[in-house]
């Protein structure tokens, strides 16, 4: 009884250090996780904190240009008019630049994890409803400013339908080869948000579609920062290849990518007419966007 006994309790104290040997683990591990985050929260403070100085220091510089360029005015009076103008432009810029800086910066990987989650919902959507068209971009008639809509129609061989019918997101016209669903693009805010910004932009060039590109392409480079560079280059009467380098989201494959979907809301309600996007993959660029447009293209979309 006595060797039984003394072999019960070793039993027992080996468990009961395994078990506090487990209790201190878990704690120790919940200790490192929370220096982790405690960590992740302080680096991330300090990538805002960077950015903004980054920032700062631009707007600085461009005072002190200002402020050197007005004081060279007054010593060169043979060139004091035009070094008003750059004293005068740097000046403003450096003060826009200090006031406009950005309180918060997204992550690219924020943004991308929208973007995937959304592009999910189109193949559960595509999926549940069996929509076998290839998407396209249609101008439609509605109450907001960039009406353009995202059809996707249910049959593989399909026909456009009138403008009016896609203000639903269920579109069931008496032809079955115009049924579908018309969502607003994710490119539509986007396209809202250039046309405002950029007061030069000119959606009536249907003469010089390159115009139009090479101002979206900007746009995407310059205003939204999504790529690195997009090279604009027209190929045919009504339709434009762009280089994409540097994209800020991958999937870019995917239905609605905000790039390709920004290009095709531009194109769509530029030219006023059907505009179908697809993307496909090359050498020393990230991808390449064809884009097609107008009526006439229909045969070769399906």
């Amino acid at each position: 009884m006595d060797s039984e006994d003394s072999t019960a309790t070793s039993t027992g104290a080996n468990e009961e250090s395994r078990a506090t040997g487990n209790n201190e683990t878990i704690a120790e591990l919940q200790g490192q996780l929370e220096l982790v985050q405690a960590e992740n929260e302080r680096l991330r403070q300090e990538y805002v904190r960077a950015q903004q100085t980054q920032y700062r220091r631009t707007a600085i510089g461009f005072v002190v240009i200002g402020l050197v360029a007005i004081s060279g005015a007054v010593l060169f009076p043979s060139a004091r008019e035009i070094l008003l103008a750059l004293g005068g432009t740097a000046t403003i810029a450096g003060v826009l630049t200090y006031y406009l800086t950005p309180e918060k910066f997204v992550v690219a990987t924020v943004g991308e994890t929208l973007t995937a989650t959304l592009q999910s919902t189109y193949d559960t959507i595509r999926s549940e409803l069996d929509l076998q068209g290839k998407p396209v971009y249609v101008p439609a008639i509605g109450a907001d400013e960039v009406s353009t809509r995202l059809f996707l129609p249910q049959q593989r061989e399909y026909t456009i339908p009138d403008a009016n019918t896609l203000t639903d997101m269920f579109v069931l016209s008496e032809d079955p080869s115009q049924w579908g669903i018309a969502v607003r693009p994710s490119g539509a805010g986007l396209f809202e948000e250039f046309k405002s910004a950029a007061v030069d932009f000119d959606d009536q060039s249907t003469g010089e579609p390159i115009r139009v590109f090479e101002q979206l392409a900007d746009g995407v480079v310059e205003q939204f920062e999504l790529a690195n560079q997009v090279t604009a280059t027209i190929e045919d009467e009504k339709r434009c290849v762009l280089a994409v380098t540097g994209s800020t989201y991958r999937q870019q494959d995917k239905i609605d990518h905000p790039i390709p979907s920004f290009i095709a809301v531009g194109a769509a309600t530029s030219f006023d007419e059907p505009t179908r996007i697809s993307v496909r993959n090359a050498e020393n660029r990230d991808f390449i966007i064809e884009c097609q447009w107008g009526t006439s293209a229909e045969e070769n979309w399906n």
